[in-house]
């Protein structure tokens, strides 16, 4: 029997792939959770607050070498792509627990031409084979493709179990999950900021004990952490046409189209809990995330994307809404383009050596760009539109380097060295590299 120690992959900001609404940091630490929860004492389950590859941490990970490391992931490409497989260090031949592993994830998810792929381009895996780790990372099938997401989704249980088995963890083929109930309420814990806030997005919650709390705005927390206080219902005051949808204790999903202020999103006095929320702006584009009872808080999502875990029984107790200073539409080398994100999110995909090529900023505030581009130089874009490809498109051209003008700072993830520092978008200073070969893979904007 091995001991398993699990790295649920990106987060810390980065939400990895996207698709139909879910983020894959946020599904793997799901996964995640499960296969050390039915584990136990045989798992040690990674600190899911950070991203392994972006911190390095597995150059400083601190455990015995007869431990077995699996770190989770999703795939996304077309929606037709499919498939899962566990990668492993190129050179090193695949043990007992890779070959087990490989066969429950290609039967699970089937689709791949192999089940097991040897890579040396990847830094995790390099990292664990210099330490002496044994390490595979595993995809866990596309995130963007609809069956694969279903069965992810439909049979997390039985994916967590799979995989203990690769590892010959047993599990009683009996034991069903527990239902994990609301409980007594606790003591200490965070509560919001007293009085009302209002700005330019602004919320309210309905919590368990409490009744409505005070209105919140602008990304400030409104609910409570640590408590065992579910959040039953919440306002929102909308920025133009808003729909909102929500996952409830033994209802399911339930949207509100084109939302008030007086729109109570959920129930009250049923003592039934919202476990995951969806906020899709037609006018405005939001950003949210929730605090999630045995999780912590969740990625920030974008504008239409689920944030929560449905069907896991956990509850939502405190919620965190606002609108993003503008949007941005990224093209990435294999993907395409692929859905708007927030400026305040991570845009791009880091960790999987795959160049930001294009992208494109929907801003009302006025914004001039330039970029350096493999083979073509400095292009100066001037005042951007929402139309503006920043970048090339079908060329196979890597971003090397950025320059801005706005009211706004930012910062480059380059190749090989990670994230610079934040610099205002004056529209003088420069990240990035020229001369040196190497690609710009994501970008993030903030507020000054």
């Amino acid at each position: 029997m091995a001991h398993l120690f699990v790295i649920a992959g990106h987060g810390a900001g980065d939400s990895g792939a996207v698709g139909y609404g879910f983020t894959e940091a946020e599904r793997v630490r799901v996964l995640a959770k499960r296969i050390s929860e039915i584990g136990g004492e045989n798992v040690t389950l990674g600190d899911i607050s950070r991203n392994y590859y972006a911190d390095r941490g597995i150059n400083t990970l601190n455990i015995p070498k007869d431990w077995q490391i699996i770190e989770l992931h999703m795939d996304a490409a077309s929606s037709s792509a499919r498939g899962g497989h566990v990668i492993i260090k190129e050179g090193l031949k695949p043990d007992q627990y890779d070959r087990a592993l490989a066969e429950f994830i290609s039967e699970t998810f089937p689709g791949r031409a192999q089940s097991i792929y040897e890579r040396s381009n990847l830094y995790n895996v390099n990292r664990s084979a210099a330490r002496g780790f044994s390490y595979r990372l595993v995809e866990f099938g596309f995130i963007t493709n609809n069956k694969d997401l279903d069965t992810f989704n439909s049979h997390i249980d039985d994916i967590a179990k799979g995989v203990l088995s690769a590892f010959d963890i047993q599990v009683d083929a009996t034991q069903k999950k527990k239902e994990l109930v609301d409980g007594e309420l606790k003591t200490g814990g965070v509560t919001q900021t007293e009085g009302n806030d209002f700005g330019e997005v602004s919320y309210q919650v309905h919590a368990r004990g409490i009744g409505w709390c005070n209105w919140k705005s602008d990304g400030d927390m409104a609910g409570t952490t640590g408590q065992n206080r579910r959040i039953e219902a919440f306002r929102l005051v909308p920025v133009g046409k808003t729909d909102v949808s929500v996952h409830i204790k033994g209802i399911g999903d339930r949207t509100y189209y084109d939302i008030s202020k007086d729109t109570v999103i959920g129930t009250t006095g049923e003592q039934k809990r919202i476990e995951a929320v969806k906020i899709t702006g037609h006018d405005s584009f939001y950003r949210y995330r929730v605090h999630q009872k045995g999780i912590g808080w969740s990625e920030w999502a974008n504008n239409g994307e689920w944030s929560g875990s449905k069907g896991q029984s956990l509850q939502i107790e405190a919620i965190e809404v606002m609108k993003t200073m503008f949007i941005v539409t990224p093209h990435i080398q294999g993907k395409g383009w692929i859905s708007p994100m927030a400026a305040e999110n991570l845009i791009g995909i880091t960790g999987h050596n795959l160049r930001l090529e294009a992208f494109k900023i929907n801003s009302k505030m006025e914004i001039k760009a330039k970029a350096h581009i493999q083979g073509k130089g400095w292009i100066d874009y001037g005042k951007i539109t929402k139309d503006t490809v920043i970048g090339t498109t079908g060329e196979k051209k890597r971003l090397e380097c950025l320059c801005f003008k706005g009211d706004f700072d930012y910062r480059v993830h380059i190749q090989n060295s990670g994230w610079t520092d934040w610099t205002k978008a004056d529209g003088v200073s420069t990240l990035g590299t020229v001369g040196q070969a190497l690609r710009i893979e994501a970008i993030q904007f903030r507020k000054k």
